[in-house]
């Protein structure tokens, strides 16, 4: 599980999904940076997260933080 952290809000996500549709388990580092939880070598493109149970439009920006869009 990890963290999204912005100004206010505080979101718990339990993973992030790729283009392909498959779901990878995630956390953020200490400074807000997506870390993808695998040992694999591997390139995703994360465009969805689930935050509660229901899957959200999400990207990660250039620095390396999800963004996820709760308003929908």
């Amino acid at each position: 599980m990890g963290l999204f952290r912005s100004d206010p809000p505080v979101v718990d996500f339990e993973a992030v999904m790729d283009t392909d549709g498959v779901t990878w388990q995630a956390f953020t580092d200490e400074d807000g940076v997506l870390v993808i939880d695998t040992d694999a070598d591997v390139e995703v493109f994360v465009n969805r997260a689930i935050v509660g149970g229901y899957v959200y439009p999400a990207w990660v920006d250039d620095y390396g933080r999800l963004i996820i869009e709760l308003d929908g």
